[in-house]
């Protein structure tokens, strides 16, 4: 199974900028947990499908988590995480908020399917103590990153 993250902000003036220097570490970290969903390895009759996160802020009161959409023949599932819009005056805090966020729409998503998220919530600290000792570096959009 592999994590991808998409963004997509459909509300007017709720909008968070990840940058892929945040969103790339996250990405790599978590896919090389090995993780797998034991129901849709089953579905798909393989452990090589998408699990898909869309990140989206919103102003309404919404579940953080909505989802699953599955597709059998593309082999995704796609979860949407909603996360409450707040303005920040650091990109730390934005990125701390935004990554404590995303973590618990995981975190949820693998306890529902009864996959033990143990590791997950390290690998977003470990990130946050990245941000935190160089916020500039996951501040910028780098266009030599490749997926």
């Amino acid at each position: 199974m592999k994590i991808i993250f998409l963004q997509l902000y459909a509300e007017v003036e709720a909008n968070y900028d990840i940058t892929n220097t945040v969103l790339k570490p996250l990405r790599i970290n978590l896919n090389e947990l090995n993780k797998t969903l034991p129901h849709y390895d089953k579905l798909f009759k393989t452990t090589d499908y998408d699990l898909i996160f869309t990140i989206s802020a919103t102003q309404e009161h919404k579940d953080l988590v909505y989802g699953p959409l599955a597709s059998s023949k593309r082999k995704e599932v796609l979860f949407t995480i909603f996360i409450p819009y707040k303005t920040f005056n650091s990109f730390t805090q934005q990125m701390f908020y935004i990554l404590d966020n995303i973590a618990e729409g995981i975190i949820f998503v693998f306890n529902k399917y009864k996959t033990d998220p143990s590791e997950i919530k390290e690998v977003f600290e470990t990130l946050k103590t990245l941000i935190a000792k160089d916020p500039e570096r996951y501040q910028k959009w780098l266009k030599d990153l490749e997926n």
